[in-house]
């Protein structure tokens, strides 16, 4: 019999629960995900914490009312899951994902919303749909790699994509928007803006500051864009292996970088 205690994370406990994802608090990435989550509280979010008998994070779910979801989705009057994530020590216990599924319903319930609402894809990033599917959820929508899946309450708009094409095309350079929503960006963006200088190439990083502005993200995922004039190069992490692919295949040769890079070679010092 597992000693399982569900811990609903709030301003109040913060310091005390920790936040799942990276227990080393010294990690820059915690401090940058703590600071983000005391002001997302303000809007609504919820935070739900599995933990054994000795405090160790076993699995956690982040959700929002549709209106704060740093997606770009519009989903007024639904709650909005941003994560749900099972570790592995977690995993050895069955049913974790779907109680915490549950219980964000629950909720919905109590507050009298539409119904939840979650975007999934086969990435990394969450946990697969099926799990969504199996407690009831339904495919609604797709763009890309990415899923809307719902778990309809009462009657009310359904929940959607919004349009990332528009926001694409005005980036100029090489580019980055992220956001400390996912408290593993920071190194990526720290990793990628030191290589891209190895190449000769600035890159711009941007923090989105607010859920209006992950709505109107250039890419699905929202809170992690990389691009380069008007392309989108990913949409997800990217680790300096595959950083450096991009840049040979994407840029290096594209006749822009090399006008460019001819520019800067003839102007004096």
């Amino acid at each position: 019999m597992h000693n399982l205690t569900l811990v609903r994370v709030g301003p109040e406990n913060l310091a005390e629960c920790g936040i799942g994802y990276i227990r080393n608090r010294e990690n820059p990435g915690y401090g940058r995900k703590v600071e983000w989550l005391r002001k997302r509280f303000a809007e609504g979010l919820r935070f739900l914490l599995f933990r054994d008998e000795k405090e160790t994070p076993l699995a956690f779910l982040e959700y929002v009312p549709g209106e704060f979801a740093w997606r770009p989705v519009d989903a007024q009057g639904w709650l909005f899951v941003h994560c749900l994530w099972v570790f592995a020590a977690g995993r050895r216990i069955r049913g974790l994902g779907s109680r915490l599924i549950q219980a964000c319903i629950e909720e919905a319930q109590r507050a009298g919303s539409i119904g939840v609402a979650a975007m999934v894809s086969n990435g990394t990033w969450m946990a697969g749909k099926e799990i969504f599917l199996k407690n009831g959820f339904t495919k609604t929508a797709e763009r890309d790699r990415f899923e809307l899946v719902i778990r309809r309450l009462r009657e009310g708009t359904e929940p959607c994509f919004r349009d990332v094409d528009e926001n694409i095309v005005r980036y100029r350079g090489l580019h980055i928007e992220y956001s400390d929503q996912c408290p593993m960006l920071w190194k990526s963006v720290a990793d990628l803006s030191e290589m891209a200088a190895e190449y000769g190439l600035k890159l711009r990083a941007t923090v989105l500051k607010s859920a209006h502005e992950a709505q109107n993200a250039p890419s699905y995922y929202g809170t992690f864009s990389l691009l380069w004039n008007g392309q989108l190069l990913s949409d997800h992490y990217v680790s300096k292996g595959r950083f450096r692919n991009i840049l040979r295949k994407d840029i290096l040769n594209r006749k822009e970088f090399q006008s460019t890079a001819r520019q800067r070679a003839s102007q004096p010092f």
